[in-house]
């Protein structure tokens, strides 16, 4: 009896040794930091209103310049290769693959209006006249941005005829522009309202609206959320 329970203190003892004595090393998992790195990127973000609003400035601006400088860069290319008729297609800048591209990712839909339009369905109306007159007034000089309900977010930012390349479609006839391209604009735009512009005029306003759950969808890296049509 006394050699039994002697034995088994030993044994007791010796495992206690080994086990105080030696380190348990656990092998890292193969990728950890970037699992890591990849969980606390799609964790969720708390934004206040504010963060939204201050991101809508953000990528508004960034489309906004986007499609002025695509413009006017294709503008002056089919210009200077066929002349205006080469040139009427590349009109609309919000409708430019790079543009559109930028609007989905965002969740914003662009438009631009003007008090003198050369397509009537440009036609500034309601708020957003409202928005040009403040710019046309000198009350409102860069982008703003506000909410328009709990789903929207609206950026408007003032469009000024900064390059001289603008004068050959939107100056005055006779100097700027030609009567013969005069005749060209108007055979597809009828109603044209939009010429007799010197640099620096005001010509118009971008609008976006910005889908606010599409917005913070992208803020979090997850699927669109809204279901607005594009």
């Amino acid at each position: 009896m006394f050699k039994a329970r002697s034995l088994l203190a030993t044994i007791t003892l010796s495992t206690a040794f080994i086990v105080s004595g030696c380190d348990v090393k656990v092998k890292p998992i193969e990728g950890g930091k970037e699992i890591a790195q990849e969980l606390e990127r799609h964790k969720i973000k708390r934004l206040t209103q504010q963060d939204i609003i201050n991101t809508a400035q953000k990528y508004g601006d960034s489309i906004v310049v986007t499609a002025e400088r695509l413009h006017v860069q294709r503008l002056t290319e089919h210009l200077a290769q066929g002349g205006m008729a080469a040139a009427l297609p590349y009109c609309q800048p919000e409708s430019f693959e790079e543009v559109e591209t930028q609007q989905h990712k965002f969740g914003a839909i662009s438009r631009r209006f003007s008090e003198r339009p050369r397509n009537p369905q440009n036609q500034a109306k309601g708020a957003t006249a409202q928005a040009l007159a403040r710019y046309s007034k000198g009350q409102e000089q860069q982008a703003t941005v506000e909410a328009l309900s709990p789903d929207e977010i609206r950026y408007t930012a003032p469009i000024y005829l900064r390059d001289e390349t603008c004068l050959s479609c939107h100056g005055t006839v006779g100097q700027n522009l030609s009567e013969a391209d005069d005749s060209l604009i108007k055979q597809k735009y009828p109603q044209d309202q939009a010429v007799g512009y010197k640099a620096g005029d005001l010509m118009g306003v971008w609008e976006l609206t910005f889908d606010k759950l599409d917005l913070v969808a992208f803020l979090n890296d997850q699927p669109k959320k809204s279901r607005r049509p594009r």
